[in-house]
């Protein structure tokens, strides 16, 4: 199984790297994620729950982050066991300050690209692997989506503490 793709996040390389790396917000964004924890400077071990039809249960979890340049680039090892089998990969992240539009100030943003291989085996391998391809797809993405507004959603409460001028276009000049 291969999977790839881009998405762009509002917050600087470095909040998003150390995002990635933060075991509470794993477990905020990552969909079916039920515990996660730190296990040693750069690995976690966790629980997935995951509940599709013939693949449905509860998945242990362990990812340990490799060839990491912070907050540049990083690779991840892992593997998800369960009652249905289990998935081993690898998979590789790059971010980049996105592109500036326009001239007025804007937020920082990182332009995130990905790309992984895994291999499933057990009864999981009975997946067409079209369809394990966009599952995964589609996982990673709601990831991401979350990941993204929870970047967003810190910006503002920092943005918004009192002694903190505001962003708002409402105030008053």
């Amino acid at each position: 199984m291969k999977v790839s793709g881009t998405c762009t996040l509002g917050a600087g390389a470095a909040e998003v790297f150390d995002a990635i790396c933060d075991p509470g917000t794993l477990l905020a964004v990552i969909p079916g994620c039920e515990a996660i924890e730190r296990t040693g400077p750069d690995e976690y071990a966790g629980r997935i729950s995951l509940r599709l039809p013939g693949a449905a249960g509860s998945y242990r979890t362990l990812v340990r982050l490799v060839d990491a340049v912070r907050p540049e680039r990083a690779g991840m090892e892992g593997s998800v066991e369960g009652p249905m089998g289990s998935i081993r990969g690898r998979a590789e992240f790059e971010l980049a300050p996105a592109p500036s539009a326009g001239e007025a100030p804007l937020p920082p943003e990182t332009v995130l690209d990905y790309r992984g291989d895994a291999v499933i085996q057990g009864p999981l391998a009975r997946l067409d692997s079209r369809f394990a391809e966009r599952l995964a797809e589609s996982l990673i993405s709601q990831g991401l989506r979350a990941l993204d507004h929870r970047l967003i959603e810190a910006r503002t409460t920092v943005a918004s503490a009192p002694g903190r001028p505001s962003t708002s276009a409402e105030e008053p000049e």
